[in-house]
């Protein structure tokens, strides 16, 4: 019996397996310190329609996958009550998908991206992280942090104007490798913060400065003159309040030599920001540097729609579409009212967006898990809330005045991580012993093979469509080489439709046309915007389908009141030399003629 026993015990402990702790945090080391900074010539957009997120999600995935790989390996789910707060969060901001209003195809990479961001929770959670590991992912995120700030300075400083990234030297907002920069900003207020917050946490040993306090204390010296020539007011706002909530936080945790030096750094970013604009004879833009914004007229648009609907929304994927004609109807019923802006697929706020598309349910669940982070926050030890508020601030602030989440990958991984970092302050895991693992196995090897060959196809393709959309005459063959049309759909399907538009024009074909026309049609109810139905009314003028082009054009008039949509404001299309079509307009030819 003894015997028995004996081997019971030993079979138990040699289910128990090494931990993949190391794999984890090497998976987060590539993507901070190199996928995230990938660069690829693109004609800019948001999401995967940006390479450096579409290279970020590989690794992303690696991680994930290790994180479920570690449950299957041991057996055993670890969990908080906040991974169930999140938990039902997600589930009730997924709910809204199935909603007859919804266009769940529009919407399915932001729910997808939800969901990421909660398994990258849960994979963070199964691993008893030591204080030491905790602060070395902090790390990496603070060394990607220097590496943008040190793009910036190029950018700001030496680029070239004839450079081969595309970076205008004229506007001269080093926006790094995020092409946008309010994002670039939120990204280097938030380490700032983590700075002084790591400076904190950074023991002198027998008085003695290290590597590591030295990069600590040259962070605002860096970090602090891109900021203002960024010319952000989401960035400046973020880091004199994130600066506020730290400071007593570094005061009291850090050396008085640390912090009082950190204030000195500040100071001399200051400085040389000063002294560096003065010498470049640089200022901020007017309209940067006043409270002025189409925020005050997006808002209440914004807010009118989803008073409108409060139960289901419009829709998901529906809000460019139902904002213009919503803000077309109140405009054509008092001329005073504001119309709408043209091409806006957000309104600037992640609150706003779900509401007005969701309705009340998504804004329940931003609330509760909005509540459940301040309260993990009120569980932290009192001199430490204000920092860990802090260190949330900027990207937070972000999505109320943006929309960073859609712009660049890493800040949501970011993001995640930090409420990962507030909740195991004070958290209380559960562990859940599971009988069947394998399905997260199976997830495990499967997940990152699948994100890996669709990111390298994305990127692959992307790159066909900038090659052409940058050729003069047009490549046409570089059309027949997008292998991934699903993540391009919107940009592969303009370029091919006005392509054969515009060969429909100049060949007189009126195949061709007849095509682009019922695509257009389709396209303008999901996706109205002013240069489509611009060709639009060409395709019918060509086609001497007068009464159809003048219909049009009063339709765009009523959905575009600012905007010119006569005859001379129209884009002409100049007779090219003869080019061979691509197969994929050909065939369109042929179906059209069928039709």
């Amino acid at each position: 019996m003894t015997v028995i026993q004996l081997r019971g015990t030993r079979l138990a402990a040699a289910t128990i397996s090494k931990p993949l702790t190391r794999p984890f945090i090497l998976a987060l080391t590539f993507l901070f310190l190199l996928s995230m900074h990938y660069f690829q010539h693109n004609q800019g957009g948001a999401g995967l329609e940006l390479p450096f997120n579409v290279s970020s999600w590989i690794p992303f995935s690696f991680a994930i996958a290790i994180g479920l790989l570690e449950i299957s390996r041991q057996k055993v789910l670890r969990y908080s009550r906040l991974t169930l707060v999140l938990l039902c969060c997600c589930v009730t901001l997924s709910v809204p998908m199935f909603f007859p209003e919804a266009r769940p195809e529009v919407a399915v990479n932001r729910v997808i991206t939800l969901w990421a961001g909660w398994l990258f929770f849960v994979a963070l959670q199964q691993f008893a992280f030591s204080q030491k590991q905790r602060q070395q992912i902090l790390w990496l995120i603070l060394k990607a942090v220097w590496l943008q700030a040190a793009l910036a300075w190029y950018q700001f400083l030496w680029i070239s104007p004839e450079n081969s990234i595309g970076y205008n030297t004229d506007l001269n907002r080093p926006y790094g490798i995020f092409q946008q920069p309010n994002v670039m900003a939120s990204f280097l207020a938030t380490g700032l913060i983590l700075s002084a917050y790591l400076l904190a946490r950074q023991p002198m040993v027998q008085g003695r400065w290290t590597l590591s306090h030295l990069g600590l204390q040259l962070t605002p010296v860096a970090v602090i003159p891109m900021l203002y020539v960024l010319s952000s007011r989401t960035g400046w706002i973020a880091s004199v309040v994130g600066m506020l909530l730290i400071l007593p936080y570094l005061m009291q945790f850090a050396a008085r030599i640390q912090w009082r030096m950190w204030l000195m750094m500040v100071v001399m970013g200051l400085s040389v920001t000063w002294n560096l604009t003065s010498s470049l004879n640089w200022s901020p833009q007017p309209g940067r540097v006043s409270l002025e914004s189409a925020r005050s007229v997006i808002y209440p648009q914004a807010l009118d729609m989803f008073l409108h609907s409060p139960a289901t929304g419009v829709g998901y994927g529906n809000f460019e579409p139902a904002y213009l004609m919503q803000t077309a109807q109140a405009h054509q019923a008092d001329p005073e009212t504001p119309h709408g802006l043209p091409g806006l697929d957000h309104p600037h706020n992640e609150l706003l967006f779900w509401a007005s598309e969701g309705g009340i349910l998504p804004v329940l669940a931003l609330l509760i898990a909005a509540a459940a982070v301040l309260a993990k926050i009120r569980r932290a030890p009192a001199n430490t809330q204000l920092a860990l508020v802090a260190l949330l601030f900027p990207i937070t602030l972000h999505t109320q005045l943006e929309y960073p989440f859609y712009h660049s990958l890493i800040h949501w991984i970011i993001f995640v991580f930090l409420i990962y970092w507030v909740d195991a302050l004070s958290a209380k895991y559960f562990k859940q012993t599971l009988r069947f693992y394998k399905p997260f196995r199976i997830s495990a090897m499967l997940l990152p093979v699948v994100v890996s060959l669709f990111m390298a196809t994305t990127l692959y393709s992307g790159a066909m469509l900038t090659r052409f959309e940058s050729s003069t005459p047009p490549d046409l063959t570089a059309l027949d080489k997008v292998n991934n049309t699903w993540a391009w759909r919107n940009r592969f399907e303009w370029d091919l439709y006005q392509t054969q538009l515009k060969m429909g024009i100049q060949q007189d074909n009126p195949a061709l046309l007849t095509s682009f026309i019922h695509w257009a049609d389709h396209k303008a109810k999901e996706l109205p915007r002013p240069i489509l139905y611009q060709f639009l009314i060409k395709a019918h003028q060509a086609l001497a389908n007068t009464y159809q082009a003048e219909q049009v054009r009063e339709e765009a008039r009523y959905l575009f009141p600012g905007m010119d949509f006569s005859d001379e404001a129209l884009p002409q299309f100049s007779k090219p030399k003869t080019v061979t079509p691509s197969p994929q307009i050909a065939q369109a030819e042929g179906q059209a003629d069928k039709d």
